[in-house]
């Protein structure tokens, strides 16, 4: 073999060990970020079950966090040295540590979900598979301020406890009853996709008018009337709510039923009044919004229509025009004015 392809093959064989070092390398980091993934989910799994006064045994994490038995033990074996989990008579708990872990972890996603249902455009039902991703990674969530600023999108606290709540699906043998909206669960999709449509939100009142078979009738503070089936129901959890006023709301409400529209259903130069905006509208969409006064007891009234059509409309308000996407206004409840 002559030196020359002696030196290129040293030199091939120099280039496939950095190669295989390299490949090694990231390997053993995709690894390692597999593994801490899997710890963080299983210490969230945990948490849950504490919550809820469940027990929960290896299997009951094998089929949650759907790995091979193996992978599992080794996962486990970790959390055990850290001194994240022990067993208790073949359960599985969390120790003191592993509970500030865990918690840790749940605040980082709650905020992810905050900033990312505030500051950008992603759709809603999107947010919490996104936010369970981001949740692994060290970036640093954005500081920034609003309304709402201990909780969620979907009512959660940010960090500590919330006040107990129950599922509407608990309460329907109570009509008449007024509660406010505590949480909504997202998951599965599809459901919390319903619920968002039918605009129903945290922080809102809601009523029982009738009790069906299969589903409910509510009142809410908007002066929607709404059907909700029940399984949809079971994803909505509620407190009970006594406050006076919000109970003299509500007979307000009852009285002027036919009066309360969204702005979209409004015929041109048709005046009302706003009661309220969705809580769906976010982020710079809101802010616009009520800069140009799209606030509560506002005064506004339909000019015209597109050459085209009804979308987009220009509607007037505090002496200015602007047009609204039908999606819009139909996000904003109105009380006509007669």
């Amino acid at each position: 073999m002559h030196t020359e392809e002696i030196l290129l093959v040293t030199a091939l064989g120099s280039v496939l060990i950095l190669f295989l070092i390299k490949l090694k390398n990231v390997m053993k980091k995709a690894e390692e970020k597999l593994i801490n993934e899997k710890k963080e989910d299983i210490l969230k799994f945990l948490y849950k079950q504490l919550q809820e006064n469940k027990i929960t045994t290896f299997s009951d994490l094998q089929l949650f966090s759907n790995l091979k038995p193996d992978r599992l033990i080794k996962i486990v074996h970790i959390l055990l040295r850290e001194k994240k989990i022990k067993y208790d008579n073949e359960n599985v708990k969390l120790t003191s540590e592993g509970i500030q872990k865990a918690e840790k972890i749940i605040e980082k996603h709650r905020k992810i979900e905050k900033y990312l249902f505030e500051n950008t455009s992603i759709s809603i039902e999107e947010i919490h598979s996104i936010a369970e991703k981001e949740e692994h990674a060290e970036t640093k969530i954005p500081e920034h301020q609003n309304s709402y600023e201990c909780v969620d999108p979907h009512g959660d606290v940010i960090k500590g406890n919330s006040i107990p709540y129950k599922s509407l699906l608990s309460v329907i043998h109570c009509p008449e009853k007024i509660y406010k909206i505590i949480h909504i669960e997202d998951e599965p999709k599809e459901i919390y996709a319903k619920i968002v449509k039918m605009d129903l939100a945290p922080f809102e009142y809601i009523k029982i008018i009738q009790l069906k078979d299969k589903s409910i009738d509510i009142l809410t503070n908007k002066g929607q009337k709404l059907e909700i089936d029940i399984i949809t129901a079971n994803n909505i959890f509620i407190a009970e709510e006594k406050d006076e006023n919000i109970e003299k709301l509500f007979e307000e409400i009852e009285k002027k039923i036919s009066q309360i529209s969204t702005l979209d259903k409004l015929k041109i130069k048709e005046k009302a009044k706003i009661i309220g905006i969705s809580f769906y509208i976010r982020g710079e969409e809101k802010r616009r919004l009520l800069e140009l006064g799209f606030v509560k007891n506002s005064i506004v009234e339909p000019l015209y229509n597109n050459m085209l059509g009804d979308d987009p409309r220009v509607y007037k308000i505090k002496n200015t025009m602007i047009a609204l996407r039908k999606e819009q206004a139909q996000k904003i409840y109105v009380e006509k004015l007669v």
